[in-house]
């Protein structure tokens, strides 16, 4: 019997059914002629027994087996009981198999034979792919290693052309509208970075010895920011070519643990008379605060102290600059002036505030530095050129750039409440020097302290276009700081 499964069908369901018919009708008579021979009934399993009950016995109980079952056991006498009866069960089961079909069912399982069907069409459009990807096909070449498909010769051109940067797009900026506000401070948009300029800065200005220096909350971030290359420092830093005084030519006086005013060598002397100019006195509202004298603060003279050679105590009356800044002060942003100071204590008239520190350098490298500050519209070089005796080339000037005390935010005023007054207390040096700032009034708490960077110009009402505006607004305003010099000079 043949089931012909040659014909060209995409039907699964007819092959199968077809096969199962002609398989059934030669099932009875297969199974039906095959013949087993039954085991003897005493080779049954039997239930599971001790060792003592399953061990050989010498009596009749011991089950027939065939005698070559029974000489392998004489043969394997050295075996322990249950070993030679679990063998003997083994031999059993061996001897016994099944046996093969009749010649008769061997006809019945020839005459049914299965043929292997065609291909359906999408089978076949699978095959001729694939003929042709493999080159089997006669009509197509065999691949090689210049198919363009497969090996492509332009690879690394690709990539390299999918790596360049897009082509630069042309864009008319003729139709775009330019939105003007007014753009908050860069570090606003970054807190991590001004908080960290935050800290920092609180940490610089808490290197600051005496009373507190502190600056306006919200304005934090901005001055970080300024101060970020700025160093507070609490004395002059000497640059290069600048050299201290000579201790050998520094004097002193030997009045004792206290000076006295009318007697103390340190003490300057009025032109042409032996009156001694006594700049300190003791405040009207409080004995434990010195300032200067009225008539003083309209003098331009220097102010002389005692110094370390002297025998006087550091707390002489006259050693008020030496002991250093007896108010807090706060650094606050003015809105068009930049940043400027104030104070949060009352300071009372001729009070002493604060020293104007920087780098002391040459006035040859002063000069390249002037140029550059001239360019950018503001300067820190103050000029220590206060004693007639020292050649101009030869002074000294003080940098507050890059180095300096909270002083170096204080800005001009034509109308100002504060001076800088020159004070020494090393006698035989007369080219280096303290700036010091005293208060010209009594001052509240909370007002911001100003000083004139160009004392005694000239109101001019001609104003020279390229010098550096004034915005203090005061009703005496010059409505320029100076043309192009340098602070203090004319």
């Amino acid at each position: 019997m043949v089931i012909d499964l040659t014909e060209d069908s995409d039907s699964e369901s007819q092959i199968k059914s077809q096969l199962n018919h002609s398989i059934e009708s030669a099932t009875p008579n297969f199974f039906s002629s095959l013949s087993y021979r039954k085991s003897p009934a005493n080779l049954k399993r039997k239930p599971e027994r001790s060792l003592e009950d399953i061990s050989p016995k010498r009596s009749s109980e011991t089950p027939s087996v065939a005698p070559h079952v029974a000489s392998n056991r004489h043969q394997n006498k050295n075996l322990n009981g249950y070993a030679a009866f679990a063998a003997s069960r083994k031999l059993q089961y061996s001897t016994y198999s099944t046996p093969s079909p009749s010649p008769a069912v061997r006809e019945q399982l020839q005459a049914v034979s299965v043929v292997v069907p065609s291909p359906s069409r999408q089978l076949k459009k699978e095959i001729e792919s694939a003929e042709w990807v493999t080159g089997s096909r006669p009509s197509t070449p065999e691949l090689t290693g210049l198919s363009e498909k497969y090996y492509p010769t332009d690879a690394y051109e690709n990539r390299a052309r999918k790596g360049t940067y897009p082509a630069a797009r042309k864009i008319s900026h003729g139709g775009t509208s330019l939105s003007i506000g007014t753009p908050g401070p860069i570090l606003l948009k970054r807190p991590d970075v001004h908080n960290q300029l935050c800290q920092t800065l609180k940490r610089k200005l808490s290197m600051i010895k005496g009373p507190s220096v502190r600056f306006a909350i919200a304005d934090g971030p901005r001055l970080a920011h300024v101060t970020d290359n700025f160093e507070f420092i609490n004395s002059y830093k000497l640059g290069k070519g600048v050299s201290p005084a000579n201790p050998d030519f520094i004097g002193g006086c030997s009045c004792g643990e206290y000076c006295d005013p009318d007697r103390c060598p340190c003490l300057d002397k009025e032109q042409d008379s032996t009156d001694t100019i006594i700049p300190y006195q003791n405040a009207q509202d409080g004995a434990d605060v010195l300032v200067l004298k009225p008539d003083f603060l309209k003098r331009t003279t220097m102010i002389y102290e005692c110094g370390a050679k002297c025998g006087c105590d550091i707390n002489c009356w006259n050693r008020v600059v030496q002991r250093g800044r007896t108010v807090r002060l706060e650094i606050f942003h003015t809105g068009n002036r930049g940043f400027g100071l104030r104070s949060l204590d009352y300071i009372r008239a001729g009070q002493f505030i604060d020293c104007y520190l920087g780098e002391v350098i040459t006035k040859e490298k002063a000069d390249r530095r002037e140029e550059l500050a001239l360019k950018r519209g503001h300067s820190y070089l103050f000029g220590l050129d206060f004693s007639p005796d020292v050649d101009e080339d030869d002074i000294y000037v003080v940098d507050g750039e890059r180095f300096g005390s909270a002083t170096r935010f204080m800005n001009h005023s034509c109308n100002p409440n504060c001076r800088m007054f020159t004070v020494t207390h090393t006698i035989g040096d007369e080219r280096l020097y303290d700036l010091a700032f005293f208060s010209l009034e009594n001052i509240q708490p909370g007002t911001e302290l100003t000083f004139d960077y160009n004392p005694g110009a000239e109101i001019n009402k001609k104003v020279d276009p390229s010098a550096v505006s004034c915005l203090c607004g005061e009703d005496n305003c010059r409505g320029q700081l100076w043309p192009n010099q340098r602070k203090g000079t004319k």
